[in-house]
């Protein structure tokens, strides 16, 4: 399934800093010095993802020289692309960064929880679950009536498009047909490992009923009132609904990260002239000059390398813009060693004063209830049985089916709360708002740390999509080395225990109906009864990130009462040719996985730069 090939066509920092670039692209994630084993987890990054994306379509003509700076490396081994290995990030430390929080207060003990974000060309694009969302059309109309221009769902939709080149059949109307990132409906590869979660029981490759198919998760919802679509991106899908999730696997089974889709080999090497691709480098600050007219001017970009004795700084020089897309901590953290931030987080001195850098953190916590199963029932089949996992393994690279290619978590379910009653059933409604929650059928231990167990875990996680906390990301000293202290703040609003609780005891009546129904799920680990308190208790001790970071560099005005970061057109306020195009210009958290519209916002941010370079000849 995989080729042998020549080394990917990168180069070092001490050769980027020979030559002076149209566009300076920033990506990468950042790094920590600490590292630690956990469970398998399946979950979204957004950050670093645009990078590939911007570096594609601004070096499509040969005359712009592009340098994409990446802190990570060109991952290219064989599990890299194989969609359940490449999940397991944690047990990698050449795939993810991960380090610490900040105490969070609200939790019990203070705890801290684990940060993660991508390490890598791809950025989170190449170790999360995979999934391919848009959200729903209305996420995007809000911003166009908060005053963002241009960014109506409708003026948006032609990016989600242009990027998609969706693979499955039949063919959908909403989706690109001609993109460069291959995604599809892969939920139905894995039904025969997994008959608890879903209700197709086609398989692409071969037709098999599930020997338990009124055990679904998805029929559960269907008994309760929640109706099910086969295309949960299309724009009309109703908005408390359970469906399918498409997800970035192409169709020869293999994980289809931004670096993968966007920048693969032979296109790389193809434009190596004049698209410089420099890894295992770290920016420590951007040069900024100010101009007569009052604004700066990003000058040079200082970098080095990320590991290793030399720790010279080399420079390279941009011509026309530089863009951050580095994700929603990195991004921030680069600002404020540059200056620029609010004037008590900066390093000095002080180039543009903007109290919105680093401010609105955003995540989608969440915590699950666990139910005992067998184990053939579960992923723990893999570590439990050797056998099986050398089965999975040859059934991956001879036919290329079975559960090395099924995505962890294949089924939403997206419900407002205000449609669920005080005893956890859905009350039907006639209109209702965008989604609070996500709840998502999960076969493995969701805790985190996990939980002792002696057979398989069923896990239904429950995901608040539209928090009214927020935290704030900050330098921690000032050397570009160093982790930023990044403040959660998780349900700092206490508006988010009344949602977390409807979320848990909705939960808990889809796998009551699942048992109805004949699924033998044995509690394991719950909340011990459906009062407050006890509710809110289980919440403090099981929260965790989903590693959904965004909203630090708002798009919105300097003076909003949330201060923005950058304009419409994703430009840094004051800083005319320093652009933004990743997760943390999102302007509030939206109810969905983020790197669909990530993938969007750099394929807009490229045609923006582009217009500006067609005027200016």
């Amino acid at each position: 399934m995989f080729r042998f090939s020549a080394p990917y066509p990168v180069i070092q920092p001490d050769a980027a800093s020979v030559d002076e670039y149209d566009y300076i692209i920033i990506g990468g994630e950042f790094v920590s010095d600490e590292l630690e084993e956990h469970s398998s987890n399946s979950f979204e990054f957004a950050g670093g993802t645009a990078g590939c994306v911007l570096a594609n379509r601004l070096s499509e003509n040969p005359n712009m020289k592009v340098l994409l700076l990446e802190r990570g490396n060109a991952r290219l081994g064989w599990a890299t692309r194989v969609p359940l290995l490449s999940t397991n990030f944690m047990s990698d430390e050449n795939a993810a960064y991960k380090w610490p929080s900040m105490p969070v207060k609200n939790l019990t003990d203070s705890r801290s929880l684990n940060l993660v974000t991508g390490k890598g060309l791809g950025g989170g694009s190449a170790i999360n679950s995979m999934q391919y969302t848009r959200g729903y059309p209305q996420e995007y109309d809000l911003w166009s009536k908060a005053g963002r221009q241009g960014w109506s769902f409708n003026e948006v939709k032609g990016y989600f498009d242009k990027s998609e080149r969706f693979v499955s059949t039949p063919v959908r109307e909403h989706h690109g047909l001609d993109g460069m990132q291959e995604n599809g409906l892969y939920v139905i590869w894995a039904i025969l490992i997994f008959p608890l979660q879903t209700r197709d029981y086609i398989l692409y490759h071969e037709v098999v009923a599930s020997s338990n198919p009124q055990f679904s998760c998805a029929d559960a919802c269907v008994d309760l009132g929640l109706p099910y679509v086969t295309d949960i991106n299309d724009p009309k899908a109703p908005l408390n609904v359970c469906g399918k999730f498409d997800c970035t696997i192409d169709l020869d089974g293999h994980r289809n990260s931004t670096f993968n889709a966007f920048l693969p080999q032979a296109l790389a090497e193809e434009r190596k002239s004049h698209l410089h691709i420099c890894t295992g480098a770290v920016v420590t600050d951007l040069v900024l000059e100010g101009e007569p007219s009052g604004t700066q001017i990003v000058k040079e970009v200082n970098f080095q390398k990320e590991t290793g004795p030399d720790t010279t700084i080399h420079h390279a020089r941009a011509r026309r813009e530089v863009i951050l897309c580095a994700g929603a901590i990195a991004t921030p953290q680069i600002l404020l060693l540059s200056g620029v931030g609010p004037i008590n987080k900066v390093k000095k001195p002080v180039k543009k004063a903007l109290a919105g850098v680093g401010e609105n953190l955003q995540d989608h916590l969440a915590m699950g209830i666990m139910y005992s199963v067998p184990t053939a029932d579960s992923l723990h089949i893999i570590q439990k049985s050797r056998l099986r996992a050398l089965i999975e393994l040859f059934r991956y690279i001879t036919f290329g089916q079975g559960l090395l290619l099924a995505p962890v978590t294949q089924l939403s379910i997206l419900v407002n709360s205000a449609q669920i009653d005080d005893s956890g059933h859905i009350i039907p409604l006639t209109t209702s708002g965008l989604p609070d929650l996500e709840l998502m059928p999960i076969h493995f231990n969701y805790s985190d740390p996990p939980i002792p167990f002696e057979a398989g875990v069923f896990s239904l996680k429950v995901g608040l999509m539209r928090p009214a906390s927020r935290g704030s990301v900050s330098i921690a000293s000032e050397s570009p080395l160093e982790r930023p202290a990044c403040d959660l703040a998780f349900l700092s609003d206490p508006s988010d225990y009344a949602v977390m609780r409807k979320g848990i005891k909705l939960a808990k009546r889809i796998c009551e109906k699942m048992n109805e129904r004949g699924a033998n799920l044995k509690d394991l680990y719950l909340p011990d009864s459906e009062s407050d308190e006890d509710l809110d208790a289980y919440v403090q001790k099981t929260a965790r990130s989903t590693y959904h970071y965004g909203c630090t560099c708002r798009m919105a005005p300097e003076d909003d009462p949330r201060p923005g970061v950058v304009d419409d057109e994703l430009r840094v306020h004051g800083i005319p040719n320093l652009r933004i195009a990743d997760c943390s210009i999102i302007p509030d958290m939206i109810s969905t996985h983020l790197q669909a519209p990530v993938v969007m916002i750099a394929e807009k941010c490229a045609d923006m730069i582009k217009s500006v370079t067609l005027e200016c000849t």
